[in-house]
């Protein structure tokens, strides 16, 4: 299933005894295009409204229609996890209390996107062995390579440049939902096309983001732009429509 991570932010997330919140924003892996956790606005559940982030490993059911996402947590299983704010960022270090209180297995150990587990939803229980603070005082980093996340609020306007001048800018990503990595690319071109259509692209195109200058490097030329599938929201969760946009971008 295909969705717009701007439509899946207005989404409400829910745990098996209440709503948590909604999805915010994402924090998404920038060498694998793949979503790492969602960010939950908890305001109207917890009174100082922290930063909770909920892994995809965590989900149940995924319901466009009714706009929800369903989490195998309860509500206070996400409350006693390691506060984002006790760490200031999502480090490496911040990770592994927060894998080793689910009970995950690490998705940077192993093959594949999701390491230990062959998709994020592969758990269909989840139980805390210890507190967040118990796992605080016994975590070891030394040695961990440091994760490459990034917020999907962040990446969203920067300014796309082709081999062969700027033509754009990032308008969304889309998610797969069955996986939670990101296929597609949706680039608004107002600055090279009439009307400013937007167009898709797949993260293979994607030669580098400079973080600091706030662009995207990408492989393709200005005329490989011109012909790049054309965005349809519409058609989005229809196969037809994602077979074709595949075996167009597949030819570039």
């Amino acid at each position: 299933m295909y969705a717009g991570l701007r439509d899946i932010k207005r989404f409400t997330i829910a745990a098996t005894d209440g709503d948590i919140g909604v999805s915010k924003d994402f924090l998404f892996d920038d060498r694998a295009w793949t979503i790492r956790y969602m960010y939950a606005d908890t305001h109207r559940w917890l009174p100082l409204g922290d930063k909770v982030l909920i892994s995809p490993i965590s989900l149940s059911r995924f319901d466009i229609e009714n706009e929800k996402i369903e989490v195998n947590l309860t509500k206070q299983m996400v409350k006693d996890s390691p506060s984002v704010d006790d760490h200031l960022t999502v480090s490496r270090e911040y990770e592994e209390l927060y894998y080793r209180y689910f009970g995950y297995g690490y998705y940077w150990t192993g093959p594949g996107a999701w390491g230990e587990y062959a998709h994020p939803t592969a758990l269909s229980q989840i139980t805390p062995a210890r507190s967040a603070e118990e796992l605080s005082r016994s975590v070891l980093v030394e040695g961990v390579e440091s994760n490459h996340l990034r917020s999907i609020d962040e990446l969203q306007g920067y300014t796309i440049k082709a081999s062969d001048g700027e033509f754009g800018q990032i308008h969304d990503l889309i998610l797969d939902t069955n996986n939670w990595e990101i296929p597609l690319i949706i680039v608004d071109t107002h600055q090279l096309l009439p009307g400013g259509k937007k167009v898709l692209i797949a993260p293979k195109h994607i030669k580098e983001i400079n973080w600091l200058e706030q662009k995207v490097v990408c492989t393709l030329s200005e005329d490989e732009i011109k012909h790049c599938p054309e965005f349809d929201h519409a058609l989005l969760g229809d196969r037809i429509y994602q077979e074709q946009i595949k075996a167009k971008l597949l030819a570039l």
